[in-house]
């Protein structure tokens, strides 16, 4: 059962310039669960996970608005860090500089692009880094560099660097964008690992696709809202057609969906 909320989020309405990002969505996600947030591009869904992050702030003059990280209004960089390990596109590309796999994912103890003298790594931090590479199949790519790596593999350290925080829950978002066939089978099978160890995930994604079969729980955003909430049952073509505002078709074939217009 799921656990204490990590995020609590209320009638949030996010806004930039003229343009309105988020409007009134309330959500919460526990310790423990797995979701996906599914909807087209430029529904919300990134401006949702960085709300949650902190990189964008919401309304506060709207009454009953909060978001709560952690049970508290009041957080920083490093609570984010205690409650949300980031895995994203954007990071992979920041992450371009010449440094072995294990660099890149000590990095993450200090959220820096790589790591340099200042910074004090010990052994047990080592270790922890070890530890995440091989919670995501990859204890083989530590002595690697960085920059050889194919897109699968880069995604999967860029996993473990979200790891060695030990963080409350995964966010992975758009985690099969630019992969191959390869690449894909590699992430999901590191995602599915990590599912079945109990870890917390939030999958974001435009793509039914990549929703793995341990995912129980989904949120469809569409404009800025959560349209509809609910368990995998919503993942049928009335509400995918709704959302894309397309004839969608989709067939669930051994705990996994595809989907096509």
């Amino acid at each position: 059962m799921p656990g204490e909320p990590i995020i609590e989020m209320r009638k949030v309405s996010v806004s930039k310039g003229s343009a309105t990002l988020l409007s009134e969505v309330d959500l919460t996600i526990r310790q423990g669960e797995r979701l996906v947030i599914l909807g087209p591009n430029g529904s919300g869904k990134s401006s949702l996970i960085k709300t949650m992050m902190g990189e964008h702030r919401h309304d506060t003059s709207v009454t009953g608005s909060y978001v709560k990280l952690r049970g508290s209004e009041l957080w920083n960089l490093f609570d984010v860090r205690k409650a949300f390990g980031l895995v994203s596109a954007d990071l992979q590309v920041d992450l371009s500089r010449d440094m072995d796999c294990l660099e890149a994912v000590l990095s993450g103890f200090f959220g820096s692009v790589g790591t340099n003298r200042s910074q004090d790594i010990g052994p047990e931090m080592e270790e922890l880094a070890l530890n995440a590479l091989a919670a995501v199949g990859s204890t083989h790519l530590a002595s690697r560099r960085y920059y050889t790596l194919s897109t699968g593999e880069a995604r999967r350290v860029l996993m473990a660097r979200a790891l060695v925080n030990s963080p409350e829950a995964l966010i992975l978002d758009e985690p099969m964008n630019s992969l191959d066939l390869t690449g894909k089978r590699l992430v999901r099978s590191a995602i599915r690992t990590l599912a079945n160890e109990g870890r917390s995930l939030v999958l974001v994604t435009h793509d039914p696709a990549d929703i793995v079969p341990e995912i129980d729980r989904v949120l469809l955003m569409k404009g800025g809202r959560i349209a509809h909430e609910g368990g995998t049952e919503l993942i049928d073509n009335d509400h995918l057609s709704d959302l894309y505002e397309v004839e969608v078709h989709v067939r669930k074939i051994d705990g996994r969906f595809i989907a096509w217009s």
